[in-house]
């Protein structure tokens, strides 16, 4: 049996639970959120970190310490920073990986600078997906390529259960079925289109070269 099917907390399997089993609908007690009002979204950023494993691709997540489902690294975007930003300090807090370790999956064909703004690098896709009743996360998801461990570990007030999971698997009969909704297509699409050429592997910048604070001075 895979280790993450033997640490898989257990489940209710009724309809009335469906949704809190899927996205761990109201289980959110200690998930801060920048806006509380009913209907409001918050903005996150996530990383979908691939890596090449005994010839097979493989993706790294994590089981989220709150909702229990195996889901990539990520987390919120907070008022004083961009996405990019975002995605530096969570890769760095959940994974232990640092930008400069990883490779960036960009569009072959992409806009890089513009005069007079900040061009930031393409996300792989972005998605809205329920946390409780009346709450939303719009997630940016950016995708990476690793060729080595993590330099770091976890934070400590963060998940210590990583796996790299194969590819090929997440949504075949070995899938979990703790996988994060919606996860198995978006890696399978980053798998194929680097395979194909549509997304290149790029060296990421510095997540505070394109900080808009030091526009400010």
């Amino acid at each position: 049996m895979p280790e993450y099917a033997k640490n898989r907390p257990e489940t209710v399997e009724s309809v009335d639970n469906l949704r809190t089993r899927l996205w761990g609908i109201g289980q959110t007690e200690g998930m801060p959120h920048l806006n509380t009002g009913p209907g409001e979204y918050d903005l996150t950023a996530s990383a979908l970190i691939l890596r090449e494993l005994d010839g097979r691709t493989h993706l790294l997540v994590h089981r989220h310490r709150k909702r229990g489902l195996l889901m990539q690294p990520g987390g919120h975007v907070e008022r004083t920073e961009d996405p990019w930003a975002a995605i530096a300090h969570e890769l760095r807090e959940e994974s232990g990986y640092d930008l400069d370790q990883l490779l960036l999956l960009q569009p072959a064909h992409r806009i890089e600078r513009a005069d007079g703004i900040a061009v930031l690098p393409a996300p792989l896709c972005v998605d809205v997906h329920p946390i409780t009743d009346d709450h939303a996360h719009t997630d940016i998801v950016y995708a990476f390529v690793a060729t080595t461990d993590p330099a770091g570990t976890p934070g400590e007030d963060e998940s210590q259960e990583l796996h790299w999971l194969p590819v090929d698997e997440l949504d075949g009969p070995h899938a979990p079925d703790d996988l994060a909704p919606g996860l198995a297509e978006v890696v399978r699409y980053a798998s194929d289109a680097m395979k194909s050429s549509m997304l290149v592997t790029v060296t990421p910048p510095r997540a505070n070269a394109f900080a808009v604070s030091t526009w400010w001075g």
